[in-house]
């Protein structure tokens, strides 16, 4: 999945996002339009606050500038969703569409052991999972702040693996220069304490 994003254009803004209905839900009460060619939302710049404020109230970034990921390694998970999709910490873990369909994984989950399928009845089928083992892949880092992913670690069921992740030439630079910039003020100020 590419990062959440936000760029204005045109006098719109345009968001794009991995699926959350709660984030859909929201979008469509802001008056967003799916735009399903760009696969983004889009909204009126009249609702940019509001946009940003949601973003971070489900994803907790805005998209306005790349941000870090991990991953979340999830043990022992089983849960069950009647007609829908099981999510966690906002992301889609699995994905049934019918009884007799099966599920598929949400986009960055990497299955590990346990089972996901389908279940119930043709009117009231589940998406269900039990004692699932998997990873959340590039989840935000600010999203594991949240109290929901918070007491998942404390409960002992959830852990972060930071990515490790090959920096450009540029980043680097960038830091070189930073930390450059920064050496030359501490030594401006042991120099004012002689």
């Amino acid at each position: 999945m590419e990062q959440i994003s936000f760029k204005k254009q045109d006098g719109k803004i345009i968001v794009t996002t991995y699926y959350n209905r709660r984030f859909a839900s929201k979008a469509r009460n802001l008056r967003g339009q799916w735009d399903s060619s760009k696969k983004a939302w889009i909204f009126d710049e009249s609702v940019e606050e509001y946009v940003k404020q949601a973003l971070l109230d489900v994803f907790g970034v805005t998209g306005e500038t790349p941000y870090e990921t991990c991953s979340l390694l999830i043990k022992d998970f089983t849960a069950w969703e009647s007609r829908g999709e099981v999510e966690l910490f906002g992301r889609t873990v699995a994905r049934a569409f019918g009884r007799d369909t099966g599920a598929k994984l949400g986009d960055d989950i990497i299955w590990i052991s346990g089972s996901y399928g389908s279940g119930g009845s043709a009117k009231n089928w589940t998406t269900e999972i039990k004692d699932g083992i998997f990873e959340i892949q590039d989840f935000p880092l600010e999203r594991t702040k949240f109290d929901d992913v918070q007491k998942a670690i404390e409960d002992g069921w959830c852990e972060i693996k930071m990515n490790r992740k090959k920096r450009s030439r540029e980043e680097i630079e960038s830091e070189i220069a930073a930390l450059k910039s920064r050496l030359s003020e501490l030594e401006e100020e042991l120099n004012d304490c002689k």
